[in-house]
């Protein structure tokens, strides 16, 4: 998390707060080990739940409860980055950093263009461009977490 983020740096810590129990947001005392399978073992899981728990209110990709599902995603993503950092062969899991990488970076810009501020139904050339923007990458967020879910092993 970048310091300085006000907000924003808020939202996964209440979002992973409501959804412990169900996506599993806690960190673990699993032992890492190294072993191949139990990255994915740990985390498949956690992305699936997170990922499929979209808010009947989120149709469009924007407005809050679209927020809240992409802000629940980030927070399990970025948990799982945290954690491969940590492991010791973590050059193995390039393709899980990268995954966990771009969604930090969508979310970013996701956050930062006021996207649960943004209407479904829009009016003029400049509200459209931006809803646009904002469900592309609320699109981008949730496929990349979905795909994160098949880069989960090392690489060999």
């Amino acid at each position: 998390m970048r310091a300085g983020t006000g907000l924003r740096s808020l939202i996964p810590l209440l979002v992973c707060g409501v959804m412990a129990a169900t996506a599993g947001c806690g960190g673990s005392t699993d032992e890492q080990g190294g072993e191949s399978l139990e990255l994915e073992a740990k985390w498949h899981d956690r992305i699936s739940e997170a990922v499929s728990a979209k808010p009947d209110g989120c149709t469009a990709g924007v407005g809050s409860a679209c927020e809240t599902h992409a802000a629940a995603v980030h927070a399990i993503t970025e948990r799982l980055h945290k954690e491969v950092e940590a492991l010791p062969d973590k050059d193995r899991y390039q393709a899980t950093l990268d995954g966990t990488t771009a969604i930090d970076e969508q979310y970013d810009q996701y956050f930062t263009q006021l996207c649960a501020t943004v209407p479904e139904t829009t009016v003029d050339a400049a509200t459209t461009q931006k809803f646009n923007t904002c469900s592309g990458l609320y699109t981008s967020i949730i496929t990349g977490a979905g795909d994160l879910r098949n880069n989960l092993r090392p690489s060999e």
